[in-house]
């Protein structure tokens, strides 16, 4: 007679505590991974009859968690074992393998992002398969990366990893995404960033400056009229500029970065800063970034502007020079593409501050 395997599938274990009691965490193993899932269920130290109860209801959710646990994998067991199992690839190397699908798409600024977080990753410590990324894991890395860089670049490095992780998720390479365990205090909040941003005469002072690329120049000053981002300015082409009912013209592209169609009115000023030649395919070939920086720098210096000017300054100064003139957020908010109109109110905080140092420049009585 066969003897029956009774191995469990899923198994609830206890780590001891410095206080006498015990963390509970459930152990599986899904295509040769072994998984660590800890509950945040804490067995108390049993002194008083309270304690018996409480610990007893603790256990009877812990088994009830466990349960949930094992239909899950016996539900997709049959799915798991006909696909190759490559659970046991290294983060890093998943990453890599994002990067360059991005790369193929022409999502440079996004490849290079990863680039960077699957370096402080190597940084951190030894390589660590994809299924073996747990919460414990992702809070040693944020401490990493808290303890190295700025609190905007963790929030935005630990967010496109938790991207990351969702994708690996879909692709049923994990079985939980870890990041979804993190409580939202215990992440890096986005701090409100401070937006440079050009009046309409520094516009004009860089118009009339020399830079020393001319696409750089002619597609930063278009993005000042149209709000475009660098990474979209890289793939428009002559077909995305079409007539408007009315009979002028507009951009009709699909954004980059949120996947949003948008459609902007391009004035007389955009028109300005089109090639005059049309050819096929992009209306300009723009350098590598780290390149467009630095003719950037340049470029604002000759104009003698002191502000720290970024390629991306174009896209807020569009935005507020529209609320300036007398464009009502929610027309702005469509004009950027934002999903959200909360998305654009720090364009109209500048402007409201703008407008309060104008009132105290008046001399005093």
């Amino acid at each position: 007679m066969k003897k029956e395997n009774t191995k469990e599938l899923v198994t609830l274990r206890e780590r001891p505590m410095k206080n006498g009691g015990s963390s509970l965490l459930l152990d599986y193993v899904v295509d040769g991974v072994r998984q660590r899932e800890f509950l945040k269920m804490y067995i108390v130290p049993e002194r008083t009859p309270i304690d018996v109860i409480q610990n007893k209801e603790t256990m009877k959710q812990a088994q009830a968690v466990k349960a949930k646990r094992t239909l899950e994998i016996q539900g997709g067991a049959y799915s798991l074992s006909v696909r190759p199992k490559r659970t046991g690839i290294l983060l890093t190397d998943y990453i890599k393998k994002l990067e360059a699908e991005y790369k193929e798409k022409g999502s440079e600024s996004q490849a290079q992002t990863l680039s960077k977080i699957r370096r402080w990753i190597e940084k951190y410590g030894k390589p660590v398969p994809l299924g073996r990324v747990d919460k414990e894991y992702l809070l040693g890395l944020l401490r990493h990366l808290r303890k190295n860089l700025s609190d905007s670049t963790t929030h935005t490095y630990f967010s496109n990893l938790g991207t990351v992780l969702n994708k690996a998720y879909r692709e049923d390479l994990i079985l939980v995404n870890p990041m979804t365990k993190i409580d939202p205090s215990e992440k890096v909040s986005k701090p409100e960033s401070m937006r440079e941003v050009l009046t309409l005469d520094e516009v004009r002072a860089l118009a009339l400056a020399p830079c020393m690329n001319e696409n750089v120049k002619q597609a930063f000053m278009f993005a000042c009229f149209t709000g475009l981002r660098l990474g979209d300015l890289e793939r428009l082409e002559w077909t995305m500029i079409v007539p408007t009912e009315k009979g002028g013209l507009q951009v009709r592209e699909r954004q980059q970065k949120t996947g949003a169609a948008v459609y902007v009115p391009l004035s007389a000023n955009a028109l300005e800063w089109l090639p005059k030649e049309k050819r096929a395919g992009k209306i300009w070939t723009l350098p590598p970034r780290n390149e467009i920086g630095i003719y950037v720098k340049a470029w604002v210096s000759a104009a003698g502007i002191t502000k720290k000017i970024t390629f991306h300054c174009s896209r807020h100064t569009y935005a507020t020079l529209l609320l300036s003139y007398g464009a009502d957020i929610y027309t702005v908010s469509s004009l950027l593409g934002h999903k959200d109109v909360s998305t654009t109110q720090i364009y109209a905080k500048i402007i409201d501050d703008k407008k309060r140092k104008a009132v105290d420049s008046i001399p005093e009585l």
